[in-house]
């Protein structure tokens, strides 16, 4: 694989930052997802948080609903952002897939395709 994702087609890319999250557990991928999302633009950050809100508003778990529920859409954290992430990841992983993976623009999935290649590289090293 390569090591830059700027060296990596779009596809690539996609396919490093599912493997993260088909890889790593819930405690692990809090923390990549919450640096991710800490590095966003406010704009950008809204736009992550309007997309995963929109998709998980529409599933039925009371759980879910409290999670969509706790997040200021006006003035979300990188934080609420990630327990959203992790939250669908956990329980609607398609949510993930579709909206955050598949549905995410090319800066968006780079930057965790990076974090998906620090991830591998450290596995790999330790």
């Amino acid at each position: 694989m390569a090591t830059d994702p700027s060296q990596m087609s779009h596809d690539q890319q996609v396919q490093a930052v599912q493997a993260m999250h088909d890889e790593m557990t819930p405690e692990q991928l809090r923390p990549v997802v919450e640096e991710h999302y800490a590095n966003m633009s406010p704009d950008e950050l809204k736009a992550a948080i309007a997309a995963l809100q929109s998709q998980l508003s529409q599933q039925q778990k009371p759980e879910t609903q409290a999670i969509v529920a706790k997040v200021d859409a006006q003035n979300p954290t990188a934080q609420q952002a990630a327990d959203m992430h992790v939250h669908a990841q956990e329980h609607h992983p398609e949510v993930v897939r579709n909206v955050l993976i598949a549905g995410a623009g090319t800066a968006a999935v780079a930057g965790l395709a990076a974090f998906a290649i620090r991830r591998a590289q450290q596995s790999h090293q330790g």
